[in-house]
């Protein structure tokens, strides 16, 4: 008897040592990278989540990562793009295939270059724009001949290039992939409060600890903020960081039409979506098609959020869609 009463409250002290650690409503914090990027997920543990749950959220985060890395990383030596810069297999996968066939759809309705095939105009150019004086128009024209997304097709699960010295750099869009893609993983766990933020990708759902909408700070030089729930933003660009030659604003993409540098008052620009391939996708487009290009083509588009940010009379000043609103001049409330 004596036994029994014993493994009784063996048992129960077990049980509560497990129930007692569980960590379910607390929020979490995983932290990984991902095509060079760092990435950081704040989620809270469900109710019914097991003592594992913490491990096996992580574990699931970097198996995405590197699903994507294998996929779309320069870093990675032996990726599906770096395969494909080198020609050395032409073969693609859902995730790549899915980037891709996301730049080519918003580079065909807005007419941007989306900077996916620039990197030799890049190295012509030169770092900080070196090379300014010294690049000649018959120099561009040789470049041209292996620049343009138009240029690269897909056709039963491989790359078509109608020049092999094509390279591609799908990172800034992937990175909304990839958040995407650990988005859908948290929901698979039936997460139903968390953030997901990679570079200058986010991704809000539900609330933050406190309760509230996820405040996401714009730009440390700024004191502008977004509230958001179960949406996504990209931001392209920076307030701080861009350039000016002979009296222009340059920013880092290239026109990969005309092979010059984009020069035009646009810094930076904010784009709310549905989810982050969007948001990525269009917040690149944007930064290369320039203030009033990117202001006609919003005029159009209702589903679309945006703050735009553009350099006048020494001053960053904003232009924002009418769907979101400002409030107190620093919050915004999509």
């Amino acid at each position: 008897m004596k036994q029994i009463v014993l493994f009784t409250l063996i048992l129960s002290g077990c049980i509560t040592a497990i129930t007692g650690c569980s960590p379910a409503g607390k929020y979490k914090t995983v932290n990984g990278v991902v095509m060079g990027y760092s990435y950081k997920i704040v989620y809270q543990v469900p109710s019914y989540a097991p003592w594992t749950f913490e491990s096996d959220v992580r574990r699931a985060a970097r198996r995405q990562a590197h699903i994507v890395d294998k996929s779309l990383s320069l870093y990675h030596k032996s990726s599906v793009i770096n395969n494909v810069n080198g020609n050395n297999d032409l073969t693609i996968d859902s995730v790549f295939t899915a980037v891709l066939t996301k730049a080519k759809e918003i580079a065909e309705i807005t007419g941007a270059s989306l900077n996916t095939t620039t990197k030799p105009l890049q190295d012509l150019w030169g770092y900080n724009m070196s090379n300014y004086q010294s690049v000649t128009a018959n120099d561009i024209a040789k470049v041209l001949e292996y620049t343009g997304l138009w240029k690269v097709h897909m056709d039963k699960g491989k790359v078509i290039k109608e020049d092999s010295r094509i390279q591609l750099n799908l990172n800034t869009i992937g990175i909304g992939y990839a958040v995407d893609l650990l988005g859908a993983m948290l929901d698979n766990r039936s997460i139903s409060n968390y953030m997901i933020e990679v570079g200058k990708v986010v991704f809000c759902k539900g609330l933050n600890p406190s309760g509230t909408p996820w405040r996401i700070i714009i730009d440390e030089s700024e004191t502008d903020v977004v509230y958001l729930t179960d949406k996504a933003m990209a931001i392209a660009g920076s307030l701080t960081n861009f350039r000016t030659k002979e009296g222009k604003i340059v920013n880092t993409l290239f026109n990969s039409r005309t092979g010059y540098p984009v020069e035009d008052p646009l810094v930076s620009t904010l784009i709310i979506s549905e989810n982050c391939l969007d948001a990525a996708a269009y917040s690149v487009a944007f930064y290369s098609m320039g203030l009033e290009k990117s202001i006609r083509f919003l005029e159009t588009q209702s589903n679309l959020q945006a703050i735009l940010y553009y350099f006048q009379d020494e001053q960053i000043k904003k232009y924002a869609t009418s769907n979101i609103t400002p409030r107190h001049e620093l919050q915004y409330f999509p």
